[in-house]
């Protein structure tokens, strides 16, 4: 958005917003994708169009709360939503704080969870700020630029489609193994709300335009999915994948934290052009650490996605094939996911540590072959 400009997010840019947003999704779920942009579409037409503001439009006055998809995406396509789940997590935060909510931000703008977002706008009358919490995907509730700023979580108000209202208080770093149980024993999949704070300090906390970069990813005539991105993502190289490999046993991080919800995998690329370099990508729920020959190339907390080749669609982890033609893009991270708190947060329930230096420690890289993975050659 440009100063003095105003948008609303109507049937025709929902669609865009639902195509750019995939950019980001390197785990959607098609079913589920499906079911929330139908929820989006049905909460359009009843409620009408979404105003999209700035984050600096709020001012300190007024209050905005932060909404996120948690748990399985695959569970929201087999327990459809009755579609009040969002309202009802709005409405137990603001009977919790005392306050009345005046906007909704997005925890991030992958997938359902942007769509997700203009659901409780609508269904909330209530504006959609034009930014997030992450700038990028991270898998744990309190991986946001809020925590590295100091905004707190917690409270937490879950809403499930079985009808549940759960709110929780906790310290941050306790909030994801508290809500993580509640969210299987509702069903697989719940709304959050959380992440209250005043319009000042979202400004000062928030990725900015991230609406606005999905909305013109999505755009009809935009073969380029990174055309209007900045600053630009990387692009290592292109290869071939040869080989996918899982560890026999998933189990919790070596350092003792909270696990990331998905098992570990390695993809192994081989470049097809170039430098014919030999690329292995090492995954938990996303792309974490790509070395090139050995070397580290990439690493979070930047982005890295695997894009078919054929159709510059992102190719998630678990769905990597032996044999698939792909490009490797890396996407720069917002600039507080490289401060000293940015990347330990990041770094948070993963496989790699980033040396002070932003460089990954490649002395702490476990070596893969010594777990004996179960692997799928070409």
């Amino acid at each position: 958005m440009t100063p003095g400009e105003e948008t609303a997010l109507d049937a025709t840019r929902l669609e865009d917003l639902a195509q750019g947003a995939l950019v980001l999704a390197a785990g959607a779920e098609h079913s589920s994708y499906r079911a929330s942009l139908d929820w989006a579409r049905a909460s359009i037409a009843e409620h009408g169009p979404v105003p999209l503001i700035r984050p600096g439009d709020l001012g300190s006055e007024r209050m905005c709360v932060t909404v996120s998809l948690l748990g399985s995406s695959a569970a929201l396509a087999e327990q459809l939503p009755t579609g009040e789940e969002p309202r009802r997590a709005v409405r137990a935060l603001e009977r919790r704080l005392g306050r009345t909510a005046d906007a909704v931000v997005p925890l991030n703008t992958a997938a359902e969870n942007a769509l997700l977002a203009v659901v409780t706008a609508a269904s909330c009358g209530l504006p959609l700020v034009d930014g997030d919490g992450c700038g990028r995907v991270l898998p744990l509730l309190e991986q946001t630029t809020f925590t590295i700023a100091g905004v707190d979580v917690a409270p937490v108000a879950l809403a499930t489609p079985a009808g549940d209202v759960v709110v929780v208080e906790a310290a941050g770093s306790r909030v994801e193994e508290l809500v993580r149980p509640l969210v299987l024993a509702a069903g697989g999949w719940a709304v959050a709300a959380c992440y209250a704070m005043d319009g000042a300090r979202l400004a000062a906390t928030v990725v900015p335009g991230t609406v606005s970069r999905a909305l013109a990813a999505g755009s009809p005539g935009h073969g380029d999915p990174f055309a209007l991105w900045q600053p630009k993502p990387r692009r290592l190289g292109i290869g071939r994948i040869t080989a996918v490999e899982h560890p026999a046993t998933p189990g919790a991080d070596a350092a003792g934290g909270t696990a990331l919800p998905s098992r570990p995998t390695s993809v192994v690329v081989s470049e097809t052009e170039g430098l014919h370099r030999r690329f292995r990508l090492e995954a938990h729920n996303e792309v974490l650490l790509v070395l090139a020959d050995g070397a580290p190339a990439a690493a979070a907390p930047d982005q890295i996605l695997m894009l078919s080749a054929a159709d510059q669609r992102v190719l998630d982890v678990e769905r990597a094939i032996p044999g698939v033609e792909v490009e490797i893009v890396v996407i720069p991270a917002a600039p507080a996911w490289h401060s000293p708190q940015g990347r330990r947060l990041a770094a948070a329930g993963g496989l790699i540590l980033l040396s002070p230096d932003l460089e990954p420690d490649a002395r702490r890289v476990k070596h893969p072959d010594a777990e004996r993975p179960e692997e799928t050659r070409w």
